[in-house]
């Protein structure tokens, strides 16, 4: 049985207030009756009692736990890093140390409200690219809550995910060469004094390979007279900013890589460059695992951010568009497409786990593409 009263607040509007029996504890026996008050209308205040009287039945009467957001973390970090690799575990708890402990840490979690985490989302949609992340990471630690019976509900489930703002938008649209921007690229780095630099932004450009994968790049995988590289590891960065060589994320970034005749001059070039330069240091060139690009003064792993230094430097030589390393890897697919292959073949290429990755990417290309071939159509039954 059910009661619903009206009440007014402060600011002479009507309310809702509805009280009723949700059960008896199993443990105790103490029979349970609750109110809740807020609502609009007695219709909104019925609704929200039967559907807390439903959850009741499935759940059953939970222990209130004064346990944080950041207590709840902190139990579900244990497991988490066991099962992912350690540059995973390294991006995602600093996603959290950033951008989500902040806002979510010291509140007690059963009392974090849809109304809070939406207000979250929206502060985050306004200002990051990747704010469906932030929100799908905040989610995992509810759901674990869930599991642990500490919460009844996961709030998350409760919010509209916001639709971002255009100048939020993913910038792959800007982030390329133009055909006439990458050939003025192409010829700069042949007349760099720096050959390492240039060998890989040469190989970035023209493999369309991610970063880390060529700084990962061993000569063992190098096959210059098949014109080929081989895609096994990528350098990573773990705990305390180690680095280290790990295997690619999916199955599709494990790969054959086939390179143009200029590119493989350049790495046979690079090659024999290096065997002198790292025999003058007394380093053992010929080893198996040797590096294709390592740091000079130890032969060790070159910095993450090393390679963006060098690209800066080639770009403040040149009057074309600013581009960041990974718009290079952009360049040779848009390339590919502007040139004819199917998506099917640059998704292979890239290393994508599914050609819709690709295809949402680059639709841009694929629409000016299509749009060509509908006149080339027209031209052809013209003519």
């Amino acid at each position: 049985m059910t009661k619903i009263k009206s009440y007014k607040k402060k600011d002479g509007q009507t309310y809702y207030a509805v009280t009723g029996y949700l059960g008896t504890v199993p443990d105790t026996g103490k029979k349970v009756v609750t109110t809740r008050r807020g609502f609009k209308s007695k219709r909104e205040a019925q609704l929200a009692f039967s559907k807390l009287q439903t959850e009741t039945g499935q759940n059953g009467f939970l222990k209130q736990s004064r346990m944080t957001f950041q207590e709840v973390y902190d139990l579900w970090l244990e497991t988490y890093k066991l099962n992912v690799k350690e540059s995973t575990f390294v991006k995602q708890t600093e996603q959290y140390r950033i951008h989500i402990l902040p806002y979510f840490g010291k509140k007690q979690i059963s009392k974090i409200t849809p109304a809070l985490v939406q207000k979250f989302a929206n502060d985050k949609v306004k200002k990051f690219k990747r704010y469906r992340e932030f929100i799908s990471n905040t989610s995992r630690i509810f759901e674990y809550a869930l599991r642990l019976k500490i919460i009844s509900r996961n709030p998350v489930k409760d919010i509209y995910t916001p639709l971002p703002p255009s100048k939020i938008n993913d910038d792959t649209k800007d982030n390329f060469l133009t055909k006439d921007e990458l050939i003025v690229f192409l010829n700069v780095l042949d007349g760099l004094d720096n050959m390492k630099q240039a060998t890989f932004l040469r190989l970035l450009a023209m493999s369309g390979c991610r970063m880390g994968e060529l700084l990962g790049l061993q000569w063992e995988n190098v096959f210059l007279n098949e014109g080929y590289i081989k895609i096994n590891q990528t350098l990573a960065r773990g705990i305390d900013r180690r680095l280290y060589l790990e295997t690619p994320k999916t199955k599709s970034s494990i790969r054959e890589v086939p390179l143009d005749g200029e590119t493989i001059k350049a790495l046979r070039t690079w090659k024999t460059q290096q065997k002198k330069d790292l025999l003058a240091l007394g380093f053992n060139a010929m080893s198996s695992d040797q590096l294709v690009f390592s740091k000079f003064s130890t032969n060790d792993f070159l910095q993450l951010s090393t390679p963006r230094k060098w690209l800066n430097n080639v770009l403040d030589r040149l009057d074309i568009q600013r581009i960041t390393l990974h718009g290079l890897r952009h360049t040779h697919a848009t390339m590919l497409l502007e040139s004819g292959r199917t998506l099917k073949d640059v998704s292979a290429r890239l290393g994508h786990s599914s050609i819709e990755i690709t295809s949402d990417l680059y639709i841009h290309v694929t629409e000016k593409r299509s749009r060509e071939s509908v006149n080339e159509l027209v031209n052809y039954l013209e003519s």
